[in-house]
């Protein structure tokens, strides 16, 4: 038995379990308890942990918030129609901005506000604030706020391609397009272009999240195409993304919904191919017909 047979046997098993997938209230159950689950965790400050019991996590709680992002840029869910899942929401981004003023107040009291601060927890956090731009930022934060906006507008080169791409959305959306066009711009300058591959970046990835390359290829897309609507750049990097996945899988649940979301935005839809395979038995080509089943 090789490696290979068996994650054969594990593609066939998740094949055959797609179709409970597509099982519409099934879907809208699972939905509905993975909100509820969420609910449930999210402590009273709107902060959420990694597990139950353990201490609010900012990383964590950035990452739901610019995950539900994502689903209501996709038009999968509209969160302010309901009344709960919007005051979670709420709760959560007032947590990050509670987050990143402490940030500003330390760099403050230590007299190094005029150094490169900006991180990759900080570029995250502008991020996600993104999408929520409804929500007001409290007249406390604001101050903080500026300063961190200020600090990506500054340092944007110095940093990798993620933190690059995070910064052009976050700056993008908050009505500075032109340092926004200016990152995009560098980050395509830098892209690797191959026939077979398509458009890539060669970075130092590791372990941490934000040096994922699934994960940055799928911000990337998402910050070309919202930015510039760069369709050839973005369907050349869509290629590399999809190669990914050529054998077996995104490897992580994380990768794979980032991937998914890459996927689904604008451009041209890579899901409408209506093409009948020609396929030839013994020289003689198989006619397909399509017949239509009643209701």
């Amino acid at each position: 038995e090789t490696p290979w047979v068996l994650d054969a046997q594990d593609e066939s098993e998740r094949k055959r379990r797609v179709g409970l997938l597509f099982d519409l209230v099934k879907m809208a159950g699972e939905l509905e308890r993975a909100e509820k689950k969420m609910q449930e965790m999210q402590y009273s400050n709107g902060g959420w942990p990694w597990f139950p019991g353990l201490p609010e996590n900012r990383f964590i709680t950035q990452y739901i918030v610019v995950g539900m992002g994502h689903l209501e840029r996709l038009g999968i869910k509209d969160i302010r129609e309901n009344s709960v899942t919007w005051e979670m929401l709420r709760k959560a981004v007032i947590y990050t901005d509670i987050r990143m003023y402490e940030d500003y107040e330390w760099i403050k009291k230590h007299g190094i506000l005029d150094k490169k601060n900006i991180g990759y927890i900080q570029a995250q956090y502008l991020y996600g604030r993104s999408y929520y731009l409804d929500i007001p930022v409290d007249d406390k934060y604001k101050e903080a706020f500026d300063y961190w906006k200020g600090q990506a507008q500054k340092y944007w080169l110095s940093n990798n391609k993620y933190m690059q791409g995070m910064i052009a959305l976050a700056l993008y959306r908050m009505y500075d397009a032109k340092t926004a066009k200016a990152i995009i711009k560098s980050i395509i300058e830098n892209a690797v272009f191959n026939d077979e591959m398509g458009m890539y970046f060669k970075e130092e990835w590791g372990w941490w999240w934000y040096q994922a390359p699934i994960e940055t290829q799928a911000l990337l897309i998402e910050a070309v195409d919202e930015i510039t609507k760069d369709q050839k750049s973005v369907d050349e990097m869509k290629i590399w993304l999809l190669k990914q996945k050529q054998v077996q899988d995104w490897k992580t649940t994380k990768a794979t919904a980032e991937a998914c979301y890459a996927l689904l935005l604008r451009g041209s839809d890579w899901l409408a191919d209506t093409k009948i395979n020609n396929i030839k038995i013994g020289g003689e080509g198989v006619r397909f017909v399509h017949v239509h089943i009643g209701d």
